[in-house]
């Protein structure tokens, strides 16, 4: 059954207003806003009771290292201690600090214990608050006297945490060189919240740098409180009961005072309209998933086809058309469009590919006219050369061989010819150039059986055996010259290596950076041949093929690397013998 088409416009239209969205923005704003000033009033309220706890213990603490501070600086009895002295003064000494730390114990209520230590008068007294038992002052004393004997704490460290037996403790240390003077704070004390007067259950704990509790650890363990958050103004955390956290770092200590305020109370004190207001929201909530999948079904899937068909395209599969049925008008027509404009860039691309094709080949078949002259010229030097010599023998045979040549030369399939091919030429070549020389050229072929069937241009490594054989100029030893065809592999590619190398007088300097030159002209007066050989190479296998032109200490090295497929090479290599024998037949029809 066809689908009713239906306007994209309309069909929008309709779905939008099936929600109603400004109720749904009103009722967010209203909720947010009213959550947002609630708990902002209530953060206020916890901050200020928070730091008026946090500034009495400030002022307590600091009142306590004034005390200290002055007693440090102004008693001569410390100072006796401090540069050592007969046990009876050491004695009468520490006994008067005893007395003054005494008198202060009762007017510094969150003081726990001072501690008098002396390393030079073999001194140790302390007193603690009346709420310790035996066990805790042994451990505290056991403490102060491994801090005092390793000298691990300074006036500058200020207030530092210290745990010990499983209890918290605010420590600080006054003097040095082993006289020391010493103040505990039990960090339990200063968490008393009973004079906030909070309406909700309120606790107030510790923590160190890394926000982990000092204090009340079983009540933050008890309700998954994470205390780490952003202290900069308040954040909620807790598992069973949920906690709003608000705190500061205490000054002059290495500890920060957190309030947790339990937030139970919030939703109570919404009133009726704000409850109201806030269920509506939840029943407009269910209706935008409804939205979403209408929106999904007549929008978003067709645009998905579209772009999924885009991808496809820009991967390079031009035939990719958009696929999937839609009753929206717009998308409907705008699918057609697209497959219809996407049909014929496909058809001007082919069209486009067929020119370039032709256009290459015809450049090809240029190149390959371009290289016969020169290489017709040479024969013909040889055989003047033989004539001049009077070797009428040697002249018959040398027609013969050039007569192959020229078959191989004017085959009608010369884009391409197997390597095996190449080299039988090659060998040809070097039979010609036997009689026209007192030393006749020697030529060593060493091909890998796969690479027999590699097609290359033809004329490629004969031209660099023509190269040697024209210009050496040793009159007194045989012309070697080595042809190499090897697998070379790279990383994750693999080429064809091609030399061809002699013991000739080698490339001149200013030669070989002319031909090892990428942009040396195609047309240049002189090294047509290389330069043919570079540009044919080129308008087959682009940038991929390699060259090497180079000088030994003796002799020369033309070398080309041409990009290969080594699982096409094994199916060549199988093929071979049916190859080999269709192209004699071939040969064997033409002569001349």
């Amino acid at each position: 059954m066809e689908k009713k088409e239906v306007s994209f416009r309309r069909k929008l239209m309709t779905t939008v207003l099936c929600v109603t969205i400004p109720l749904i923005i009103l009722l967010f704003v209203s909720n947010v806003y009213s959550t947002q000033v609630f708990n902002g009033k209530i953060a206020d309220s916890n901050m200020r009771s928070m730091d008026y706890r946090a500034a009495r213990i400030e002022e307590s603490l600091e009142s306590v290292n004034g005390f200290l501070t002055g007693v440090m600086a102004s008693s001569v009895d410390f100072r006796t201690l401090s540069g050592g002295t007969t046990q009876l003064n050491a004695h009468l000494a520490s006994y008067a600090l005893f007395n003054q730390l005494k008198t202060a114990m009762s007017a510094y209520e969150d003081a726990g214990a001072f501690f008098i230590y002396s390393v030079p008068s073999h001194t140790e007294r302390d007193m603690f608050a009346s709420s310790f038992d035996y066990e805790e002052k042994t451990a505290i004393r056991a403490f102060v006297r491994e801090a005092v004997a390793a000298d691990a704490y300074t006036y500058q460290m200020e207030w530092r945490h210290v745990e010990i037996d499983g209890t918290s403790y605010l420590f600080r240390f006054y003097g040095g060189r082993g006289t020391y003077l010493a103040a505990m704070v039990p960090l339990e004390r200063l968490g008393d919240t009973s004079v906030l007067h909070l309406e909700n259950e309120a606790v107030m704990l510790f923590a160190d740098e890394q926000n982990q509790p000092l204090t009340a650890r079983d009540f933050v363990e008890a309700n998954g409180i994470d205390l780490n958050g952003d202290y900069s103004r308040y954040f909620i955390s807790g598992k069973s009961e949920r906690y709003m956290l608000v705190g500061r770092k205490l000054e002059h200590t290495d500890c920060r005072a957190v309030l947790a305020v339990n937030e139970s109370g919030f939703f109570g004190s919404l009133n009726v309209w704000q409850a109201a207001l806030f269920l509506t929201s939840i029943l407009a909530l269910v209706l935008i998933p409804v939205l979403q999948l209408r929106l999904t079904r007549s929008i978003s899937e067709p645009v998905d086809h579209i772009r999924d068909t885009m991808e496809q395209i820009r991967a390079g599969k031009l035939d990719a058309k958009v696929q999937g049925e839609t009753n929206i008008r717009e998308f409907h027509e705008m699918n057609e469009t697209f497959n219809t404009m996407m049909t014929q860039i496909k058809d001007l691309k082919i069209e486009s590919y067929e020119h370039e094709i032709e256009t290459q080949k015809a450049q090809l078949r240029y190149l390959q006219l371009q290289i016969r002259p020169h290489f017709f010229l040479n024969c013909l030097k040889s055989l003047y050369a033989l004539a001049e010599a009077g070797k009428y023998d040697r002249i018959q045979k040398m027609i013969l061989e050039f007569s192959k040549h020229i078959r191989y030369i004017f085959t009608d399939s010369m884009e391409f010819v197997p390597l095996s091919r190449e080299l039988d030429h090659i060998r040809n070549y070097i039979e010609m150039q036997g009689g026209s020389s007192q030393y006749p050229p020697v030529c060593r072929i060493d091909a890998d059986p796969l690479l027999l069937n590699l097609p290359i241009p033809p004329l490629s490594l004969q031209t660099f055996v023509e190269n040697s054989v024209k210009h050496d100029t040793s009159p007194d030893h045989a012309l070697e010259i080595d042809v190499r065809a090897s697998i070379l592999r790279s990383g994750v590619d693999t080429f064809a290596d091609l030399t061809v190398s002699d013991n000739g007088t080698g490339f001149p300097e200013s030669v070989i950076q002319e031909i090892n030159d990428p942009d040396s002209p195609l047309y240049a007066q002189h090294h047509v041949g290389i330069n043919n050989i570079k540009k044919r190479m080129s308008l087959i296998y682009g940038d991929s093929v390699l060259y090497a032109f180079f000088n030994r200490d003796i002799g020369s090295v033309s070398e080309i690397f041409i990009p290969i497929n080594p699982e096409e090479l094994r199916k060549q290599a199988a093929d071979g013998n049916t190859t080999e024998k269709n192209e004699g037949n071939t040969e064997g029809g033409q002569d001349l």
